[in-house]
């Protein structure tokens, strides 16, 4: 985990909130308005942290489609006994990353801590919408 890369800016406030977009349909389930963990399984080949958006529309906007998106509050991800940090992106404006989550697709170990906290995350996690989100559309 250790020190973040150089495009990762400075923590978050803990009373703001991110928005983390459904990418594919299994990310959340309609029926139970409920995130699911696989929502925050990062692979190894994103190996700055995890996307999210400070708002809806970044939150979707670097994907060609969605299946709407989940709002998630920075302070319960810090408090988390796991060491996750939320940063900006110092890269792209409107984006943010959640630092220090473990590949879903590393060691052993690394997938047992990545499914623990995708759970975590998923509880803290609250549906927006299900549907498709445009970004011109209101919140």
């Amino acid at each position: 985990m250790g020190t973040p890369p150089a495009n990762l800016g400075p923590l978050l406030d803990e009373r703001d909130f991110v928005f983390r977009a459904f990418a594919l349909d299994g990310f959340r389930d309609r029926k139970a308005n409920r995130v699911r963990p696989r929502a925050y399984y990062r692979s190894s080949d994103h190996s700055d942290g995890l996307s999210v958006g400070l708002t809806p529309r970044d939150a979707v906007n670097q994907l060609h489609k969605n299946h709407g998106y989940c709002r998630l509050g920075v302070g319960p991800v810090h408090q988390l006994p796991h060491g996750l940090e939320v940063r900006i992106d110092t890269q792209l404006a409107g984006h943010a990353l959640i630092h220090n989550v473990p590949a879903i697709d590393g060691t052993d170990e690394e997938r047992l801590q990545a499914t623990r906290i995708a759970g975590d995350l998923a509880r803290l996690s609250e549906v927006m919408t299900c549907d498709h989100y445009q970004p011109g559309e209101s919140p």
